[in-house]
């Protein structure tokens, strides 16, 4: 099949589904609910800040600046976005997260956010946001099925500038999940879109994008193995006393010690793409 040919976003829906259905869970938004988790997360980030400085570091803010933030969680980026911009609106789904997101904001002294709670699909620019935006960004929350309508819906939000985080290749958690899927259900796991269809999926609809490309060190600190086990059971849909076991044995092996903690750490490849809304097509 010719490259004009390829429906890119039918590949990454294809690729989402597949990823979906093979992990047995409801959307990316569905294990956020919790609102122990969605603080579980928050720290998880403040324990790996290089990845909040990259995205923040290379957006082009200012006090003047109005900011939409698609995807926010726990407001990892909204939150301290709002402290150098004029206004930041933050669109999450999830009860946990959003719960979180007014804590965190709260603690910082941040009187300037908005938090959205719906999916990016279900938002009505005319009801829900306070556009338009000088930033729409999305940072590690394409969990989108349709991406391509997602986009049109972000550049129109915007009226200048749209940034999306992605990752390439398989990512140091991903790793994992490919090792063990086997072991835990009998079958391969089977890995969402990256950047490669990303950029495909921009440049079929006239959107040639900038692109940076950046290896980032992800890591994630335990107490114990009891503490790593019980952390990972609902990730790798463990019900049974074997697959359990399966995974201990997996953690004890990929678990380093430092300190008093254990450490789970690997580099993950991460992919910055960003436009003019009218300076591409």
């Amino acid at each position: 099949m010719a490259y004009s040919e390829i429906d890119w976003n039918t590949v990454w829906k294809e690729q989402y589904d597949e990823n979906i259905h093979c992990r047995g869970c409801g959307g990316c938004a569905s294990i956020w609910e919790s609102r122990e988790k969605a603080r579980g997360f928050l720290n998880q980030s403040r324990e790996n800040p290089d990845r909040i400085r990259h995205v923040i570091e290379g957006l082009p803010i200012g006090p003047e600046s109005r900011v939409l933030d698609i995807g926010a969680g726990p407001g990892t980026l909204a939150v301290p976005l709002a402290g150098v911009a004029a206004h930041v609106t933050a669109v999450e789904p999830a009860a946990g997260m959003t719960e979180v997101m007014g804590e965190y904001a709260a603690e910082e002294g941040v009187s300037n956010l908005s938090i959205v709670r719906k999916r990016w699909e279900e938002i009505d620019p005319s009801a829900d946001l306070e556009g338009p935006y000088d930033i729409v960004v999305a940072s590690y929350s394409l969990g989108m099925p349709d991406i391509r309508a997602a986009i049109e819906a972000m550049c129109e939000a915007s009226s200048r500038w749209v940034y999306l985080f992605w990752f390439a290749g398989t990512t140091n958690w991903e790793q994992g999940m490919v090792d063990l899927w086997s072991h835990l259900h009998g079958r391969e796991y089977r890995r969402g879109p990256k950047a490669d269809v990303l950029f495909n999926v921009l440049y079929s609809i006239g959107i040639c994008p900038n692109v940076e490309t950046t290896r980032m060190e992800h890591v994630r600190r335990f107490p114990n193995l009891e503490a790593a086990v019980a952390e990972f059971k609902e990730q790798y849909a463990v019900s049974t006393p074997e697959q359990e076991m399966v995974l201990r044995n997996y953690l004890a092996g990929a678990l380093s010690q430092n300190g008093g903690d254990l450490l789970l750490s690997g580099m993950a490849t991460r992919v910055k793409l960003w436009w003019e809304v009218n300076g591409c097509e």
